[in-house]
């Protein structure tokens, strides 16, 4: 019903106006009556409203006591975190002498940084810890069928999850954590509780003993040491989510090469304690790439340690000494020295071991030191030109034979003329390397002119059916031929100059000043390029060694 209006009396007023008339009624007893009449009516309109509003604030009153307004993932959180029902510095486990198992598993994102010389290493990682705790459960149905939520780490019972072996003690300074993730055990029969998610990012520098024996082709092996600060395995037991941490995510590094990370799970036992600690143990293997040494360490140090050792095939200066040697030498060991403590300082001071590069440069160094006391005795044996003394016979058979003029180093043909003119070696013996044609006419040859001798020697080639070989045998008798001419009129030079004997004196003393020189050079040369092949296959032994020390080792 509604409240009477004006218009409302006005059309009741007419409607009864002439039943009113009829019964002789006086229009002021008329609107006496229809004023009582309204007050009663308007009285019992608000009465009623009055009753409605009452009833309608005790229905909200006891809507808003049962908490029908609120949201239900507000009033599930704070149901859950109520503090006259949850405690967060509690074990999470109704029955407090059971442990809680902590299952833990890591990914690795990046390396940021592997320090050998400070042994130490920083990467930045991602921690998922997880876990179930027993006060924090939930009846789905209660809370609009809400099975997952997020509340703030700082108000829940989580681990202390530390790293044992970081650098930094401040933990809050490594670990970046934020919300932890609930989600209800309801629907799982075989767990009570709810299960607790914690992730967070983390960047942890820890210390890792660095070797690097076979530095650059070192693989270091760090370990991560996660355990519990305060609990033992009564309270907390942790175990790996999976063995190997996922590497899936990370981020390239260019100068290591990750090899594995597995996880180990281990018990130890402190005296400080009767229950042992669980401890988990992340073995992080990584290997170092070479190429970044190799191009800019080895070989630069090796084209250096080449061009020192050509040194000892450098030709006389023109004051025919051979002072270049040392002087070589020695600005190779200056350059070998700083680039040692260049390879030094990346590497940690230790004395147990030599790493494999300083072996390297060891033995480079020993290389240029060794040539250059080669060099300065090869100098010597250069300098003893200047006494006129012969070498020995015992010293010439060494340096003239076969196996080194053919190998090593011919003697010039000046030096031959006069071993050959002295009497130290026979004409026959220098004619070893004769043709078989020419040694065979080799007497007729004073009794025949050149043009019969060829004749008789062109007969004997017919057998030849190639004219480049025909020719090319031709052309060599042709110079021995020659040569031996040049020689037979020495002899007859000889015999002409011996009939003056103060002449002969003077030019058979300037000829073996000659000779002398001509040897102790020659035995030096010899020596040279001994000294050279020696040191450039040992040098180029090492370098082959070191490129391919990880396929052979």
């Amino acid at each position: 019903l509604s409240p009477p209006t004006t218009s409302s009396y006005q059309e009741w007023f007419d409607s009864n106006r002439v039943h009113s008339t009829r019964n002789n009624t006086n229009i002021e007893d008329f609107k006496t009556q229809l004023r009582r009449s309204l007050e009663n009516t308007t009285a019992a309109y608000n009465a009623t409203f009055m009753q409605q509003l009452v009833e309608e604030r005790r229905e909200f009153l006891e809507k808003l006591n049962e908490g029908q307004f609120i949201n239900d993932q507000r009033r599930l959180v704070e149901e859950l975190l109520d503090p006259n029902y949850y405690e967060k510095t509690v074990h999470p486990r109704r029955d407090y002498t059971r442990p809680t198992r902590v299952n833990l598993s890591m990914s690795l994102y990046q390396i940021l940084d592997v320090d050998e010389h400070m042994q130490s290493i920083e990467v930045n990682v991602w921690m998922v810890q997880h876990w179930y705790d027993e006060f924090l459960d939930w009846n789905p149905a209660d809370y609009g069928m809400i099975n997952r939520t997020i509340v703030p780490y700082h108000q829940i019972w989580i681990p202390d999850t530390y790293l044992y072996n970081s650098e930094e003690l401040e933990q809050k300074k490594t670990e970046s954590l934020m919300n932890a993730q609930l989600e209800t055990g309801h629907w799982d029969q075989k767990q009570t509780g709810a299960k607790v998610q914690l992730m967070f990012p983390a960047i942890y520098k820890l210390s890792c003993r660095m070797d690097v024996r076979w530095f650059p082709y070192d693989r270091q092996n760090c370990t991560f040491i996660i355990s519990s600060w305060t609990h033992d395995k009564q309270t907390i037991d942790y175990w790996p989510l999976s063995s190997t941490v996922n590497l899936g995510n990370m981020a390239r590094n260019d100068e290591w090469e990750v090899i594995s990370f597995e996880f180990v799970r281990v018990e130890e036992s402190f005296k400080c304690c009767a229950a042992p600690w669980v401890m988990l143990y992340a073995h992080l293997v990584i290997r170092r790439k070479p190429l970044y040494y190799m191009i800019n360490l080895v070989i630069p140090t090796s084209i250096i340690t080449i061009v020192a050792v050509t040194g000892f095939f450098t030709p006389t200066s023109s004051s025919s000494e051979r002072d270049e040697k040392l002087y070589l030498g020695i600005n190779t060991l200056l350059t070998m020295s700083v680039m040692m403590l260049m390879v030094c300082n990346q590497m940690p001071s230790t004395s147990t071991y030599v790493p494999l590069m300083s072996w390297y440069y060891i033995g480079i160094i020993m290389v240029i030191v060794v040539g250059t006391f080669l060099a300065t005795g090869v100098l010597a044996i250069h300098g003893q030109k200047h006494y006129n003394k012969p070498i020995s016979d015992r010293i010439r058979r060494l340096i003239y034979n076969p196996f080194v003029e053919f190998f090593i180093l011919s003697p010039p043909t000046s030096l031959i003329d006069l071993w050959t003119e002295f009497g130290v070696i026979s004409e026959q013996r220098h004619s070893t390397n004769l043709d078989p044609l020419l040694i065979q006419n080799m007497d007729p040859i004073t009794a025949k002119d050149p043009q019969h001798f060829f004749g008789s020697i062109s007969s004997q080639m017919c057998d030849l059916q190639s004219t480049y070989s025909y020719t090319a045998r031709l052309a060599t008798i042709t110079r021995q031929y020659t040569q031996h001419a040049k020689m037979k009129a020495l002899r007859k030079n000889q015999y002409r100059m011996s009939m003056d004997t103060s002449q002969a004196r003077s030019v058979k003393k300037q000829k073996m000043q000659r000779r002398c020189s001509l040897e102790w050079e020659f035995l030096a040369n010899v020596l040279d390029r001994i000294l050279l092949t020696v040191f450039c296959g040992f040098t180029f032994a090492v370098f082959v060694i070191l490129i391919g020390f990880d396929s052979f080792f």
